[in-house]
């Protein structure tokens, strides 16, 4: 009877937390998608970003449709961490190449100055606090269907079963400051910028945060990954400033690692 009682508990919470993520986020999304008043800046975008987005793209569809398509069980060790950063590095060099190239300001292109450091964090937590609501009920809702826990992904594993310091270190830096940093600038401030120009931001948003779903190659995980980049997406629009989806990220990572660690 009492875990009756705490289980309705349970659920009168995430209905209310989740009614108040939507009634944040429902707002800026008709803003954004609906009046196209976001920030996001596209002047800078020119046919050869537009050659290089669909070839990207292309590339991390592959990648994820292998990873998915793959039934042997995952296996990850040190070096497969060592050879994600050196890829994300190199994508991130080259992106920030071409548009060096043609004498961007890195400042004006991703708003890096639009807001303070210390108004972006609080903007970060703030949008990051609405949206995991609204990630906890899209994952509930996959575990419902699937009638299961499915298997976690590869990383978390990795990360649960370590028994070195280097390793734990190296996934809590991918996690929460590489992973960040570069798939926010590969995602949302260069693929979406440039789709965006070309194909309007619904599709845009849409196409982009399927495909960051795509990559992490982890079925069960794909609803919530496509909400979390749809929200990280809208809050780029909203202010402005590609900080804030990079801050949003880490702190998101951080948590779930905080929860991998101490808790689960």
């Amino acid at each position: 009877m009492v875990n009756t009682g705490f289980a309705w508990v349970e659920v009168l919470l995430i209905a209310v937390f989740t009614a108040v993520g939507l009634r944040f986020y429902l707002p800026v999304a008709r803003t954004i998608l609906v009046r196209n008043a976001g920030l996001v800046n596209t002047a800078w975008v020119a046919r050869l970003d537009l050659a290089m987005a669909l070839v990207l793209m292309a590339w991390f569809a592959m990648q994820g449709r292998s990873s998915l398509a793959d039934t042997e069980p995952p296996t990850m060790e040190f070096r497969h961490i060592v050879l994600g950063v050196v890829l994300y590095g190199s994508i991130v060099l080259l992106l920030l190449g071409l548009i060096i190239y043609r004498n961007f300001s890195l400042k004006q292109v991703f708003g890096w100055r639009a807001i303070s450091f210390p108004r972006a964090l609080g903007r970060g937590l703030l949008y990051i606090a609405a949206a995991y609501p609204l990630l906890v009920l899209v994952q509930g809702m996959v575990h419902g269907a699937a009638g299961n826990e499915g298997t976690p992904q590869d990383v978390v594993r990795f990360l649960v079963e370590a028994k070195s310091p280097r390793d734990r270190v190296g996934v809590l830096t991918m996690a929460i400051v590489i992973a960040p940093f570069a798939e926010e600038f590969i995602f949302r401030g260069y693929l979406y910028a440039v789709m965006k120009k070309y194909i309007g931001a619904f599709l845009a948003l849409t196409f982009t945060s399927l495909l960051f779903a795509l990559i992490h190659g982890h079925a069960f995980s794909i609803p919530a990954l496509f909400t979390l980049a749809f929200c990280l997406g809208l809050a780029y629009e909203r202010t402005g400033s590609l900080v804030v989806p990079m801050l949003m990220h880490a702190i998101f990572n951080a948590f779930q690692v905080g929860l991998i660690l101490f808790v689960l």
